[in-house]
């Protein structure tokens, strides 16, 4: 078997109860888990999130 890395990027759209997305950030990296099973043929070493990233969607458009 050879190693490879792969990278997945994830878009996650949540409602939130906080106050500041800085708050729920900080919630979802303490209590949420991300699982990456194996499969027959491939094997999953190790899995993180890498970055954290906020952008402001003000301007998106909401189908209205």
């Amino acid at each position: 078997m050879k190693t490879e890395e792969i990278f997945f990027i994830v878009r996650i759209e949540v409602k939130t109860e906080h106050g500041h997305i800085n708050e729920t950030l900080q919630e979802m990296e303490k209590t949420s888990r991300f699982f990456i099973t194996n499969t027959p043929k491939v094997k999953v070493i190790h899995s993180e999130i890498l970055t954290t990233q906020t952008r402001n969607l003000k301007n998106r458009n909401h189908g209205a």
